[in-house]
C-alpha cells in the first residue's frame, strides 16, 4: 500500500471510530441529528479520502442495520447523518434514513412531543436530499407518505399530537399555485400536504389515492376536489399500462359512489370503459 493510500485508510478510520463513538454518547445524552454532518472540515476529509468512500458508506449502511437489529436507535442519527454526507446523490439512503427517524427512532419514545421531533427530523432529512436531487420520486413520494401514514392516519397512538401541530407550520414551497389547481387546500391537514407531495412526485396512483381521502375527509369541498382529480386521471390516462388504469379507474368509482349527484366521475368511467 502506498503513503497516500495508508493515510487515505488511517483517515477513514478515524473517522468511523469517531462517529461511533458520538453513536454510543447518544444513549447517555441528547445531541440533534446533524452532528458536523455539513462542517467545513468533514468536507475536506470527505475529499481527502476518495475512493474510500464507497467502502466507508459500506460499512456504515452494515453497522445502522445491525443497530436497527439491536432497536439502539439512537446510536444511528451521527452514522445517518454521515452517511448521507458520504453518498449525497443517493436517493435511497435518504429516504431510509429519513424513515428510519420518523417511524424507528420516534417509536423509541413515549413522549409525543419528543415522537413528533423525531417525525420532523426525518421530514428534515428528505429535504436536505431534495437540495441534491429536487426532482427524485422516491425522495418526494416518502414525504408524501410520512404525511399522509405517519401524522394523518392513525396507525401511530400519538398522530392526534401530530395533527394538532400542523397548522402551525409554513405551507410548502409553491403553496399558492398548487391550492389553485386543487380548488381548495387547507394546509392544516395532513393530507392536503400528501397530495400536494405526490402531485409532485408526477406518481398518479398516489395522487388520486390521497385525493380520494381527502374527499373522503371533506366532502364539503367535493365541487373542487373531484375536478382536480378527473384532471390527475386524464392527464396520466395515454401512459398508462392495463393494471395501473384499472387501478385509476376503481379510484375513480369510488369517487362516483361517494358523490352520486355528481356526473363528472362517471362521465370518465364512461371515456375509458374497456
Amino acid at each position: 500500500m502506498t503513503l497516500r493510500g495508508a493515510a487515505v485508510w488511517l483517515l477513514g478510520a478515524a473517522l468511523l471510530a469517531a462517529t461511533l463513538g458520538a453513536g454510543a454518547c447518544l444513549t447517555r445524552r441528547a445531541i440533534p441529528p446533524t452532528v458536523g454532518a455539513d462542517s467545513p472540515a468533514l468536507a475536506t476529509l470527505l475529499v481527502a479520502l476518495g475512493g474510500a468512500r464507497g467502502i466507508l458508506s459500506e460499512i456504515l449502511w452494515w453497522r445502522i442495520a445491525d443497530l436497527q437489529r439491536q432497536s439502539r436507535y439512537a446510536e444511528l442519527i451521527p452514522l445517518t447523518d454521515l452517511l448521507v454526507t458520504l453518498d449525497p446523490a443517493s436517493p435511497d439512503a435518504w429516504a431510509y434514513n429519513a424513515w428510519n427517524l420518523a417511524y424507528n427512532v420516534s417509536a423509541a419514545h413515549q413522549d409525543p412531543a419528543e415522537r413528533w421531533r423525531w417525525v420532523t427530523r426525518g421530514l428534515a432529512l428528505l429535504d436536505r436530499g431534495l437540495r441534491v436531487a429536487p426532482t427524485s420520486q422516491t425522495l418526494l413520494r416518502q414525504i408524501g407518505w410520512i404525511w399522509e401514514d405517519k401524522i394523518g392516519s392513525d396507525n401511530d397512538a400519538a398522530a392526534p399530537h401530530y395533527r394538532a401541530q400542523v397548522p402551525a407550520l409554513p405551507p410548502p414551497e409553491g403553496a399558492e399555485a398548487f391550492a389553485k389547481r386543487l380548488g381548495h387546500a387547507e394546509w392544516g391537514r395532513p393530507i392536503v400536504r400528501a397530495v400536494y407531495w405526490y402531485d409532485r412526485a408526477r406518481y398518479p396512483r398516489d395522487t388520486l389515492r390521497a385525493t380520494l381521502i381527502l374527499l373522503r375527509q371533506d366532502p364539503a369541498h367535493a365541487a373542487d376536489y373531484l375536478p382536480y382529480l378527473l384532471g390527475v386521471a386524464r392527464a396520466a390516462w395515454p401512459d398508462l399500462a392495463p393494471a395501473q388504469a384499472a387501478q385509476v379507474r376503481a379510484i375513480v368509482a369510488e369517487a362516483a359512489a361517494a358523490f352520486p349527484d355528481n356526473p363528472a366521475p362517471k362521465a370518465f368511467l364512461k371515456e375509458t370503459a374497456p
